[in-house]
């Protein structure tokens, strides 16, 4: 314990030190391009995950995400996850490489909803939706409660479908009057009256 304590003594003084005495002429900070103070306390200084790492690397098109395939993939994170064969929330992955199908499988580049436990977890079940599914039944859903709003506000036909479906039923009766056949019927040649009325088959026209 004392070696543990006197180390962090040595480390703390060290910075006090830096702290306090001014670097030689001609020193310039790397950070900030600045001279004055050493790189130890460079107040644009960042550490840990904050910190901005330069890379040479070049973006090699196909194999790393581009500006678009980021935006879309962030979108899909929005999709309510469905639960897996466990019951519980999948999570959203992109598949890069598959075990069955190799780098010809049609999966790889897809975006699949898989079971969230750990690789290693013996309970992890096979549960593998396309992203796609989840999507299409969300397009099912609004598409259906925009058809019962339609019908609710226009009636079981909607306004234009019962327009139609009136158009239609005047034109039946109309050609079903221009179909009679000119042959009398006797009842109403008879008596003067028919009981079928309108829905006789023959001709009520006795002039």
């Amino acid at each position: 314990m004392a070696g543990e304590e006197t180390a962090t003594v040595v480390v703390d003084t060290d910075k006090k030190r830096k702290a306090e005495s001014s670097p030689p002429d001609g020193y310039v900070c790397r950070l900030c391009s600045t001279p004055g103070h050493w790189i130890q306390v460079c107040p644009t200084k960042k550490t840990g995950s904050k910190r901005l790492r330069k890379t040479d690397h070049v973006p090699v098109p196909g194999q790393d995400p581009s500006p678009d395939d980021i935006e879309r993939a962030k979108e899909l994170q929005k999709i309510p996850p469905p639960n897996c064969f466990c019951g519980i929330p999948s999570r959203l992955n992109k598949v890069k490489r598959s075990k069955e199908g190799g780098d010809n499988s049609r999966a790889v580049g897809k975006y699949f909803f898989f079971c969230s436990k750990k690789r290693d977890d013996e309970t992890q079940c096979r549960f593998a939706r396309p992203v796609e599914m989840e999507l299409n039944k969300k397009q099912s859903v609004g598409d259906r409660t925009k058809e019962k709003t339609t019908r609710s506000k226009h009636g079981k036909w909607g306004d234009g479908k019962n327009t139609e479906k009136r158009k239609y039923d005047k034109g039946s009766e109309n050609e079903k009057t221009e179909k009679k056949p000119k042959l009398v019927c006797k009842f109403f040649a008879k008596n003067g009256s028919c009981k079928k009325a309108n829905n006789c088959e023959f001709s009520h026209d006795v002039q």
